[in-house]
């Protein structure tokens, strides 16, 4: 069976590592092996719900890093509401 993507580069993406971490990203490039993104966030849980962490904190918020897809359990285009907030927490842009 053959499966589309339902993201594409420079889309909001979502991941899961073997790890069990969920992180939001934006996605520069996927290739056979890997992936390219930018500004990783990981998600964590906090007194007043779902918040978001940085996935690395020894490497520049802005710096692209790229992520071996065999340590990916998923990927998928992030919903909405969730990547409206994870734009305003990357980049201080509010959106609608």
């Amino acid at each position: 069976m053959l499966l589309e993507a339902t993201y594409k580069e420079g889309d909001t993406i979502s991941f899961k590592t073997v790890a069990g971490e969920e992180v939001i990203a934006r996605l520069i490039k996927k290739e056979k092996d890997s992936m390219r993104v930018k500004k990783p966030m990981a998600l964590t849980m906090t007194k007043e719900g779902i918040g978001m962490v940085p996935f690395t904190f020894t490497v520049g918020r802005d710096s692209e890093l790229d992520v071996n897809l065999a340590t990916i359990v998923f990927i998928a285009k992030t919903e909405k509401g969730m990547a409206d907030q994870y734009i305003e927490s990357t980049t201080g842009i509010k959106m609608n």
